[in-house]
């Protein structure tokens, strides 16, 4: 954990025990019934020391972390990536208005402030907690918890996004099509990151029907997006590259520029795995100006990464090793990092001190890759790499 952990063992998070609170109400379970379900996992926490952690009193020690992670079936890092979004408790707005916090949030997400953003979102669910049950209101609630969710995801809080999604979809039955299309986008987008593209198409599918149902073509340009993304996973560019432009035409219909934006750099990078290194690098240097001019600087972190692997595979490694310098630089803005583009990053840095036979940046490169490994949950080929290579050298050890 961060600084924020050692924090909360002094004094408790108060995060942390809302979140410990809405898992036990998601089970249906009191505090006795937890303290039993913890003796039946071979641990120890009596209901008087779990009414504590859920007020913010004390921290339970990792043991007890544990033992919870067992009873509610979550994983102990989930607990971590609470205590670690504490930093972002003072970007709440203090306003009252639910479309002016939805508005903030919106801005502050395409804007790269992806800490202000959670903040707004998490405000805006605390405001929709006080207003009466309403379709409305309903819809409202998913919205904003699909939101919350891109926000956690861009923070690399994977699991975490997913869960409030569920916890969505659960609560908020009778919700309108419109919203399910989101939701569920939402959750086809998380699982393709997390590798599992079987249940990402499927969910993409259901997303995209929902989307029609709802005469809703933004949402069905995102699914179209997922569709194209599974298939560039796949290996299949060429059929993503139509997709893609598919899901381009309806962004650019709907006058959606950050998710145009990001589909030219998912094109641009079809190419370049093609072998279509030249196109590529065109299609990625446009779509970098354009990320720039509309100040979407997640976006232009990512042009830049992605550009740096071009010229990798043309064995242009100076320009390479400038191109991920930039978008290091653009990763940490507003010391809120994307630890999977620093992670992508070093990792070809990585690589070209192999090939330069660099030791010294080849250790340095390394060590980076194993401090940010336990912060990326997003499974791409280049995490697969260097957990394969950490565990040959494990078994020749």
């Amino acid at each position: 954990m961060r600084s924020q952990a050692s924090q909360a063992s002094l004094k408790g998070s108060l995060r942390l025990g809302n979140y410990l609170k809405r898992l036990r109400q998601g089970y249906g379970y009191s505090l006795r019934r937890v303290e039993e379900r913890a003796r039946a996992e071979g641990g120890e926490i009596d209901n008087s020391q779990l009414s504590r952690y859920e007020k913010g009193i004390c921290y339970p020690s990792f043991d007890k972390l544990r033992v919870l992670a067992s009873v509610f079936n979550v994983s102990v890092q989930a607990f971590s990536d609470v205590v670690d979004l504490e930093e972002f408790e003072d970007l709440k707005p203090i306003s009252t208005d639910v479309e002016a916090v939805r508005q903030q949030g919106r801005d502050a997400l395409k804007s790269g402030s992806i800490g202000e953003a959670l903040a707004c979102y998490e405000r805006m669910i605390d405001l929709l907690h006080e207003l009466p049950d309403s379709q409305e209101n309903r819809d409202l609630m998913v919205s904003a918890r699909a939101s919350h969710s891109a926000a956690l995801v861009r923070l690399g809080k994977l699991s975490l996004a997913e869960q409030e999604l569920r916890h969505a979809l659960r609560e908020h039955e009778g919700i309108s099509v419109q919203r399910k299309a989101q939701a569920i986008y939402a959750l086809a987008k998380i699982h393709a990151e997390q590798g599992d593209l079987f249940l990402a198409e499927m969910e993409a599918e259901k997303a995209c029907g929902y989307a029609i149902e709802a005469e809703d073509r933004l949402f069905e340009g995102r699914a179209v997006h997922s569709f194209a993304y599974i298939l560039a996973e796949r290996g299949n560019y060429e059929k993503a590259i139509e997709r893609y432009q598919e899901a381009a035409s309806i962004y650019a219909e709907c006058e959606e520029s950050f998710e145009a934006t990001l589909v030219r750099i998912c094109i641009g990078d079809c190419f370049a795995e093609m072998g279509k290194v030249r196109e590529g690098v065109r299609i990625l240097r446009s779509a970098l100006q354009e990320a720039r001019q509309a100040g979407h600087q997640r976006l232009e972190a990512q042009a830049w990464s992605n550009l740096g692997v071009a010229y990798f595979r043309q064995g242009d490694l100076r320009r390479a090793r400038g191109c991920f310098r930039e978008s290091d630089a653009l990763a940490h803005h507003n010391n809120q990092p994307h630890p999977d583009l620093l992670f992508f990053n070093s990792f070809y840095e990585w690589r070209m001190a192999a090939e330069e036979k660099n030791p010294t940046r080849e250790k340095i490169a390394f060590g980076r890759l194993k401090a940010l490994r336990s912060n990326v949950e997003r499974r791409m080929n280049e995490v697969e790499q260097f957990d394969a290579h950490v565990e040959r050298g494990r078994n020749h050890a």
